[in-house]
């Protein structure tokens, strides 16, 4: 259990006893001093997890780079496994899923990292690529004019920057 999960139920406990006005505000005093020097570390827990899942993405994109496709697809996977909710693994498994021209699995990996991130343009290309490849004309260019119309705004927020 994370360290914070204690001291979240240390509180919980200190708030619920019968305890004096002067000695609970001394606890939550204490408490919040500890969990200041904690914070640290459980920020670098937090870190450390979407490093791992960053890593096994990182790993595809090389193993692809190196034509390795096999093992670029096994990388995806282990980092959907691990963080199903990032859309960048089911991104690239996509992407490897048209390479091998299993068409229906890319299509499906777009919409997964497009339902996670309705603003990753890429994944809106990609798919507008993958109908395209199967011979869906008008999913395509919904897919392409999505693409277009998200790549517009985010370009425009960076000139603005």
């Amino acid at each position: 259990m994370v360290p914070a999960l204690y001291f979240l139920m240390l509180k919980d406990f200190i708030i619920r006893r019968e305890i004096s006005p002067t000695t609970r505000a001394d606890l939550v005093r204490s408490f919040k001093i500890i969990l200041l020097l904690l914070l640290p570390l459980i920020l670098s827990y937090c870190g450390e997890a979407e490093n791992k899942n960053t890593d096994h993405v990182k790993q595809g994109i090389e193993y692809t780079n190196q034509q390795k496709y096999d093992k670029a697809v096994e990388s995806f996977l282990k980092a959907i496994e691990k963080h199903p909710k990032n859309p960048e693994g089911y991104y690239g498994l996509g992407g490897m899923y048209n390479y091998k021209k299993m068409y229906p699995d890319a299509e499906q990996a777009f919409k997964k990292a497009i339902s996670l991130d309705p603003t990753h343009y890429n994944a809106h290309y990609s798919l507008g690529y993958t109908y395209e490849l199967m011979g869906k004309k008008d999913a395509s260019e919904k897919e392409y004019q999505r693409y277009r119309d998200l790549k517009k705004k985010f370009d425009a927020l960076a000139n603005k920057e």
